[in-house]
C-alpha cells in the first residue's frame, strides 16, 4: 500500500488534493455567511443537509480538476490556461447545479450562497496552485543521487533525470572499478568504489543507488546501515526504477524474492475483486447499453455475418477461455463501414464486460492474451506466466500507461503488469478505473 501512496499517488499530489478539498470547503462556507437568507448558519449545515450539499458542489470541482489533467500537470506553464481551465471547470458546476435542481432541488445549495462562494473558491483556487507551483520549483533543487556501478538501467533513469527536472532528483555520478565501457554513458565517472569515502564528503548525496549489486562487498553493510542512519537513503536500483516509473524492472528482480514474496499468491481479496468488478460490468452495461443496441444494429445492418466473435484467451492460472469483441472486419477482408471507427476508439472490446459478469475476467487486470501469444512469451521472457496469477482484465495498469498510437511492448507491458501484481489492491482498481474515465472524457476513446 505505500508503493501506491508514494509512487501511484504521489505525497504532492495527495497533499494537493487534500489541501483544495478544505481551501474550496471554507470558501462555500464563507458564500454561506454571506447568503442574507440563511439566518443560522449552523443550522444549515447540520439540519439542513448543509455540508452534504456544499460536499456535492466541492466533488463537482474536484472532479473537474482531475478531468481537466489539473493532477497530473501541477506546473503551471501558462496562467491564462490555468484560468481558461479552471472557468471551465466551475462552469461545469454551475451546470451540474442545474442538473440535480431537476432531479432534487432540496440537493442544491442556494444561488446566494453559491455564486459568491465560487467566485471566492475561484480565486483562492488560483491563488493557491500560484503558490504551489512556486514551492514545487524551489523544492526542485533537492535530491542529489550517487549510483553505485553503471549498468542500462542506470542509463535509463539518468536520462529519465535529465529530461524531467520537476522529478526533484539529479544525477551527480557513479562510482565503478571495472574497466571502462565501451562507450562512454551518459553520466559522470566519479572514481573507483575504493573512492566511496572521498565522494561521501565532497559530493554529500542524499541518496546512494546500488546500481550493480555483484559490486557491492557484504563488509560494507554496516556503512551503508550508518549513512542511512545518518540521513542517507540507501537503495537498489530496481527499488529506484519502481519508483520513478511505477513499474518493475524485470532485468532487476530477483528471482528467489519473486518466490518467496507471496506477492502473486490469490488471497480473500480476489473474491471481493470479483465481486466489485462484476457490480461495475453490470452497471456499465446498463449505462451503455443504448450504444451497444446502436453498434449491434450498425455492424449487423453493414455487412454479413455475427455481431459478436468469440476468440481464444489465457485466463486466471493458464485456463483457456473465449473472449467476446465486436465484429469490424467484413468475411471477406477489410474493414466494415463502422468496423474502423469501433478499433480506433476502442469500443471493439465492449463486449467483455459479458466475460466480467460471467467471471472469467475482472474489470482491472492484465491485458488477456492468445494462447500462442502467451505461450512464446512464456518462453521468451522470465516472470511472464505470472500475469496469469489473477484474472485479465478489461482495463489495465500496462494500457492506461500506453500513449495513443504507440505500439504495444511487451516487456514494458509485462512490468507494468508485475507491479500491479505486488501492489494490487481496491485502491489501484479504483484509481485505475478513474484514470480510464479521465482518458475517456479527454480523448473521446477508450482505455480498453
Amino acid at each position: 500500500m505505500s508503493g501506491i501512496l508514494s509512487t501511484v499517488i504521489p505525497v504532492r499530489i495527495f497533499t494537493l488534493v487534500v489541501a483544495e478539498i478544505i481551501l474550496l470547503y471554507a470558501c462555500f462556507l464563507a458564500g454561506a455567511y454571506a447568503d442574507p437568507d440563511i439566518g443560522d448558519v449552523g443550522v444549515f449545515l447540520l439540519y439542513d443537509s448543509g455540508l452534504f450539499r456544499t460536499a456535492i458542489v466541492v466533488g463537482f470541482v474536484v472532479l473537474g480538476l482531475f478531468f481537466r489533467n489539473l493532477y497530473a500537470e501541477v506546473r503551471i506553464r501558462s496562467r491564462l490556461a490555468l484560468f481558461q481551465n479552471l472557468c471551465v471547470i466551475f462552469g461545469l458546476a454551475f451546470i451540474g447545479q442545474s442538473v440535480i435542481s431537476y432531479l432534487n432541488p432540496d440537493l442544491i445549495i442556494p444561488r446566494k450562497m453559491m455564486l459568491p462562494g465560487s467566485i471566492l473558491a475561484f480565486a483562492a483556487v488560483f491563488g493557491w496552485r500560484l503558490l504551489f507551483d512556486r514551492a514545487a520549483r524551489s523544492a526542485t533543487a533537492a535530491g542529489h543521487v550517487l549510483f553505485l556501478g553503471m549498468s542500462p538501467t542506470v542509463i535509463k533513469i539518468a536520462g529519465h533525470f535529465s529530461a524531467h527536472p520537476e522529478s526533484g532528483l539529479m544525477t551527480i555520478g557513479y562510482l565503478e572499478s571495472g574497466p571502462p565501457a565501451a562507450s562512454a554513458p551518459p553520466v559522470t565517472k566519479l572514481g573507483t568504489m575504493a573512492d566511496l569515502d572521498a565522494v561521501l564528503d565532497r559530493a554529500i548525496p542524499d541518496s546512494i543507488v546500488i546500481g550493480r549489486r555483484q559490486d557491492i562487498r557484504p563488509w560494507w553493510t554496516d556503512e551503508f546501515l550508518a549513512l542511512r542512519f545518518g540521513g542517507v537513503r540507501v537503495e537498489e536500483i530496481g527499488t529506484l526504477y519502481e519508483r520513478v516509473f511505477a513499474r518493475k524492472c524485470v532485468t532487476e528482480i530477483w528471482p528467489s524474492r519473486t518466490i518467496f514474496n507471496g506477492a502473486h499468491t490469490p488471497d480473500s481479496g480476489d473474491a471481493f475483486q470479483s465481486l466489485y468488478s462484476r457490480t461495475i460490468a453490470l452497471a456499465v452495461a446498463v449505462v451503455t447499453l443504448p450504444l451497444t443496441l446502436t453498434i449491434a444494429a450498425l455492424i449487423k445492418i453493414s455487412s454479413r455475418g455475427p455481431v459478436l466473435l468469440r476468440e481464444p484467451r489465457v485466463g486466471l492460472n493458464g485456463v483457456p477461455f473465449e473472449a467476446y469483441r465486436f465484429r469490424c472486419t467484413r468475411q471477406e477482408g477489410g474493414f466494415t463501414p463502422i468496423g474502423g471507427f469501433l478499433r480506433r476508439h476502442g469500443l471493439v472490446w465492449m463486449p467483455q464486460l459479458l466475460n466480467v459478469l460471467k467471471g472469467q475476467m475482472a474489470m482491472v487486470g492484465p491485458r488477456p492474451e492468445r494462447p500462442f501469444f502467451a505461450r512464446r512469451m512464456n518462453d521468451l521472457i522470465p516472470f511472464y506466466r505470472q500475469r496469469h496469477s489473477v484474472k485479465p482484465g478489461v482495463i489495465g495498469w500496462a494500457r492506461i500507461h500506453r500513449q495513443r498510437g504507440e505500439e504495444q511492448d511487451s516487456l514494458r507491458d509485462l512490468e507494468y503488469d508485475l507491479y500491479y501484481l505486488e501492489n494490487r489492491s481496491p485502491l489501484l482498481d479504483f484509481f485505475i478505473l478513474a484514470l480510464s474515465l479521465k482518458t475517456v472524457a479527454r480523448s473521446g476513446r477508450s482505455a480498453v
